[in-house]
């Protein structure tokens, strides 16, 4: 078996995520296991970040190092058969549990994101619902108490195309407005 090693020297480079330029195509079509960037100063070479992948071509894991090389941030990933991520945990530098987000589909829709902190305590909840259409209608985010945070709503035109998501607090006091348009 033919072993792949993707290495990308990205000099300067502030924002390293647009280096990992591989589609889910390639990467499964020239079965990448793994890549990585790295930075040339002063003559040294740093690692700055790493991405693994299963044979699907999913991230399972993204590994973030700092300035000086060492351990800034690791997640991983988890998917179900549709591809979907169910489950997203984030470790610090130290590798300890940072927060563990575990998300639950109907099909291809989300219907709920749970947000766990590093001690397992939940602090978020968001609960999606969809039209017999497959929109999105509402998306309801929750405290860790299960008290309303907020509430976005969303509309959509005769063609289906998203034209308006309002968001409101718990209150029901209007926060946001966002306005679609499109042009044919």
């Amino acid at each position: 078996m033919v072993k792949f090693i993707v290495s990308l020297i990205c000099v300067g480079v502030l924002n390293i995520h647009p280096c990992f330029s591989q589609n889910k195509k390639d990467i499964v079509s020239y079965r990448i296991k793994s890549s990585s960037v790295s930075t040339e100063e002063g003559g040294k070479t740093k690692k700055i970040s790493s991405q693994r992948f299963d044979a699907a071509g999913n991230v399972i894991e993204e590994v973030d190092y700092n300035k000086e090389g060492e351990l800034k941030k690791k997640d991983t990933y988890k998917y179900n058969k549709n591809n979907d991520v169910i489950e997203h945990i984030v470790y610090n530098g130290g590798g300890s549990l940072k927060k563990k987000v575990l998300t639950k589909y109907s099909g291809t829709n989300k219907i709920e994101e749970l947000e766990y902190d590093g001690d397992a305590v939940l602090k978020e909840k968001i609960v999606y619902t969809y039209s017999s259409f497959g929109e999105k209608i509402t998306e309801t985010s929750f405290d860790g108490k299960g008290l309303l945070k907020e509430k976005s709503i969303y509309t959509y035109n005769n063609k289906g195309l998203k034209v308006e998501k309002r968001t409101t607090d718990a209150d029901g006091k209007t926060i946001e407005i966002k306005k679609y348009t499109y042009e044919f």
